[in-house]
């Protein structure tokens, strides 16, 4: 038996200098085990670091045996070579079939070897870094590290089992505001990384990934770019047929999922609810949503990406206060997220207020609950390109706030030219007049076209033409300007949250409006009961001058809901208001707010009453 695989031109052996246990040891991927290399010209020389990727020559399913290495060889190899061009995508060095005499135990696996007979190697590219997973968890917040042992192994220590010192250390850099922000610069700029290598893999060379997840994005050592890896479950598609579709086995979702009967084809967790198997053996299907099992497309690798930066932002939340997902991320999404309102639509509820909105819109987006027309590009509710997605994160990028730069001391020499350039201002506002008068009036006649004919696919034509009639509005005509962009969204009754942002996006552009504190009243009172976390959410980005009655129950909800601070005042607010009609809708959304086991016995503490006292109040509101 050998320790050495012979390709080619080069052999490879396991790197034993690498990895926790000197082993040379990875990780245990979807159908690979993973190890460090080292790869050396057959007549000697240099040694190079590479991957090499164990994978079974044959899989058995329901349906039969698959051979692994044909299919390796016919589909992932050749979009493998497609896709060589971008060095962004791992790159693959040889395919030996043949081990040859080459064996070894894989511990990590109970009983497993690792020879010819069982499997072939793919030789990739060895990426000096951090998988996306790690530099999130290890790099930036320090929650998982490793300690050296006494015979020159290190084994992994986990948050939970920090010394208490250390525990706050980390809790008190998570809570600095500076970090928060960088770190959030950091994984924006991620996000328009991975969107331009997806573009490439998908809008240009037309294949769908469906893997995506933070464990098969790498990001380098030195220049932080990122690397996207492990194209396993890669599909081709085309422009004329953009789906690509896979028959699964039914399964049954009350047993174990193992390597051989996968609920879904991905990762449990980051895998789009299309792509999960029929449910079996009288089991639930965990979603209650309109889809076509098996029907994948950029919507389904859209979600992937989606889900892989929720958990980026909330990695901190996940970490500290679940031990089992800082153990074994999967057994977490499956025990808790495999529902809809978990796995879809996800939100940064539970993580630092200082995160920007617009990036918490975008992965709401992302992960959409399925509608029966999701995948129809005119449907604006769902991203349906990169392209598109990057630009709102762009967009996101360029209004998130950054920590405050140091002054430049060029500024003050500035000074000197004020004289010459006042009258190039003074010119300079004459042309801004001009062109707010001409622009006015194109966006008015776009307004009337487009609202003759208007339909709610039509939003993003709306967000857009709306904020050209407020910038463009001339002076004195912003406030009439905005009542009838706002009188046109209550025309149905109920304005959801998209709505009230485009509104609250409107009223920031209005500095100095006085009827700021009526326009948020109207917001309030027509609201939508089931969008006002995130009606409030955005309302709270407003700082009116003086509270208006709409402002006061909206940070009392918003405080309550999301800031989980406050109750006290927030139950004085509802107290003052539970008759008045205005708001009627936003006064139930603040007793539901309250009406908890935790809250009650809270506000029944700190007003000396007895709890039923409490639950008796609420009842009464809106009954």
């Amino acid at each position: 038996m050998s320790r050495e695989i012979r390709g080619t031109d080069f052999k490879f052996t396991v790197d034993t200098s690498h990895g926790l246990n000197k082993d040379g040891f990875i990780a245990v991927g979807t159908e690979s085990i993973v190890y460090k290399g080292l790869k050396t010209a057959n007549d000697g020389g240099l040694q190079f670091s590479c991957v090499l990727k164990f994978k079974p020559r044959y899989v058995r399913t329901d349906s039969g045996i698959i051979d692994r290495l044909k299919k390796f060889k016919e589909e992932e190899l050749c979009i493998f070579d497609d896709l060589q061009e971008c060095r962004s995508i791992v790159r693959i060095f040889d395919v030996i079939e043949d081990l040859g005499d080459f064996s070894m135990p894989c511990v990590y696996i109970s009983g497993r070897v690792i020879n010819g007979e069982g499997y072939f190697c793919v030789v990739e590219e060895y990426i000096d870094g951090w998988s996306l997973e790690e530099y999130c968890r290890e790099e930036s917040w320090k929650l998982r590290r490793a300690e050296p042992l006494d015979n020159g192994l290190s084994r992994v220590i986990n948050y939970h089992d920090y010394p208490e010192e250390e525990r706050q250390r980390i809790d008190l850099s998570y809570k600095n505001y500076a970090n928060l922000i960088k770190y959030q610069g950091e994984i924006i700029q991620f996000m328009i990384n991975l969107c331009e290598i997806l573009e490439f893999v998908t809008e240009k060379k037309n294949i769908l990934h469906l893997d995506i997840k933070p464990e098969n994005v790498m990001v380098t050592k030195y220049g932080r770019e990122l690397v996207l890896i492990d194209f396993g479950r890669a599909k081709r598609i085309t422009k004329a047929d953009r789906f690509a579709r896979v028959e699964m086995a039914p399964v049954d979702y009350s047993g174990e999922e193992t390597v051989d009967r996968m609920f879904q084809y991905g990762t449990l967790g980051y895998a789009a609810p299309e792509c999960y198997a029929e449910a079996a053996d009288g089991s639930q299907f965990p979603f209650a949503q309109p889809l076509e099992k098996g029907k994948m497309s950029i919507e389904s690798d859209i979600f992937s990406f989606g889900a892989t930066f929720w958990e980026c932002l909330n990695i901190y939340e996940l970490v500290t206060g679940n031990r089992i997902f800082s153990e074994d991320s999967h057994d977490f999404y499956k025990d808790n997220f495999l529902r809809d309102e978990a796995y879809c639509g996800r939100d940064l509820t539970l993580t630092s207020i200082h995160y920007h909105k617009k990036i918490e819109n975008i992965i709401r987006t992302c992960t959409k609950a399925r509608t029966t027309h999701y995948t129809e590009e005119d449907n604006r509710d769902f991203y349906h390109s990169y392209s598109d997605l990057k630009k709102d994160i762009e967009d996101a990028r360029n209004s998130a706030p950054t920590i405050v730069r140091a002054e430049n001391i060029k500024v003050r020499n500035a000074f000197g030219m004020f004289g010459i350039t006042m009258g190039i201002a003074v010119a300079f506002l004459l042309m801004i007049s001009l062109y707010r008068l001409v622009g006015y009036r194109v966006a008015m006649d776009k307004w009337k076209s487009l609202v003759s004919g208007y339909n709610v696919t039509q939003f993003y034509k709306l967000d857009t033409l709306s904020m050209d009639l407020i910038k463009t509005a001339p002076g004195g005509r912003q406030d009439s300007t905005y009542k009838m962009i706002s009188g046109f969204t209550y025309e149905d009754g109920d304005i959801d949250d998209k709505e009230a942002g485009l509104l609250v996006k409107l009223l920031k552009k209005m500095e100095g409006s006085e009827q700021l504190n009526a326009h948020i009243d109207e917001i309030m009172q027509h609201g939508n009961p089931k969008n006002f976390k995130e009606i409030t959410s955005e309302i709270m980005t407003i700082e009116p001058a003086t509270e208006s009655d709409g402002y006061k129950i909206a940070k009392a909800i918003y405080n309550a809901e999301v800031g989980k601070t406050g109750y006290t005042e927030a139950f004085e607010v509802l107290d003052r208001y539970r008759e008045d009609g205005r708001f009627r809708n936003a006064v139930i959304k603040l007793r539901n707010v309250l009406d908890n086991d935790e809250t009650i016995r809270l506000l029944a503490e700190d007003r000396g009453v007895e709890r039923s006292e409490i639950q008796q109040y609420l009842a009464e509101i809106g009954g």
